[in-house]
């Protein structure tokens, strides 16, 4: 910065005869900073007798500020473009809860493929989301906020502040069969989700439960605080956004994991389906193109 006013300052001194500078002149914005190619004098400008004034004297005060200016938009380029956020000339901003897990991960990175500025929320840092999501995806996604905020400890207010004018949230939140507080972790911390989205005024929500056929089969025997957590986190999507804003998906076994995480084998004869048929659903729901509920794999992989 300290070059460029030098810059600035050496210019105005190298040209005295056009001292009279005016303070209504028009500078170069941030955004058009280059010299022009040529500069074109006023039809109505003459010469009345003051070089000050002259065509001349115009022509050179303005080709040198003009020049003096792209030289400092080049040298300090930092201090006049300021970072931006990515919620800029986007087609809006969706919020993904556990935007670094398996599913979230995937369903971020359609999103920002498609336009859309995104929001990943975790417990854990945004560091360590970063380097999971890249884990996952095999690349980083350096366009996705990531912020460290706990669904289950957070005030709602917390919550709502988070989703402040989001277009869609999708949450990928829960725990696997199996973990300790499952009806809690997946049923508690998404209805306070909800109600969060809702208090903001998000038009839009996408859950990601579980099928059916599971949550009746003989799994309930064995994760019945599972899928009881499953089902309140699907019964407060309902109620708050009712059928019409929102989409259930609900998926029965999801092929693979993130690396070095092993997941529970699924019931027999029961196909699992690909991760990011999943993510591409979750995204169709926060981008309006569904809404209602898709039950089972099948279901899933044939949109």
């Amino acid at each position: 910065m300290k070059i460029a006013c030098f810059l600035l300052a050496a210019t105005l001194a190298a040209i005295p005869q056009c001292s009279a500078f005016s303070t209504n002149s028009v500078l170069p914005t941030r955004r058009h900073v280059s010299a022009p190619s040529s500069l074109q004098l006023k039809a109505d400008e003459q010469y009345d007798g003051d070089d000050r004034h002259s065509p001349k004297c115009e022509l050179s005060r303005r080709t040198a500020l003009s020049t003096t200016f792209a030289i400092i938009a080049t040298t300090a380029s930092p201090f006049l473009h300021p970072i931006v956020s990515n919620a800029q000339d986007s087609k809006g901003k969706v919020v993904v809860y556990g935007g670094s897990g398996y599913v979230g991960a995937h369903a971020c990175s359609l999103l920002t493929q498609q336009g859309y500025a995104v929001t990943s929320i975790s417990r854990s840092s945004p560091e360590t989301q970063l380097a999971r999501s890249k884990s996952i995806l095999g690349t980083s996604l350096s366009n996705v906020d990531y912020i460290s905020l706990d669904a289950g400890k957070a005030s709602l207010d917390d919550l709502s502040a988070s989703m402040k004018d989001a277009t869609a949230v999708i949450s990928c939140v829960g725990l696997s069969p199996g973990s300790q507080n499952q009806k809690d972790g997946n049923g508690l911390v998404n209805s306070r989700i909800t109600q969060a989205a809702k208090a903001a005024g998000v038009p839009k929500i996408v859950y990601i439960g579980v099928s059916s056929t599971l949550a009746n089969g003989p799994a309930k025997f064995l994760l019945g605080d599972y899928f009881a957590g499953k089902a309140t986190a699907e019964k407060s999507v309902t109620s708050e956004f009712g059928g019409k804003n929102s989409l259930i998906i609900k998926p029965a076994i999801i092929a693979g994991g993130p690396p070095g995480e092993i997941r529970p084998p699924g019931p027999p004869g029961v196909k699992a389906v690909d991760v990011t048929a999943v993510a591409r659903a979750a995204v169709s729901g926060a981008v309006g193109d569904l809404i209602g509920v898709i039950d089972g794999n099948e279901a899933i992989e044939a949109l």
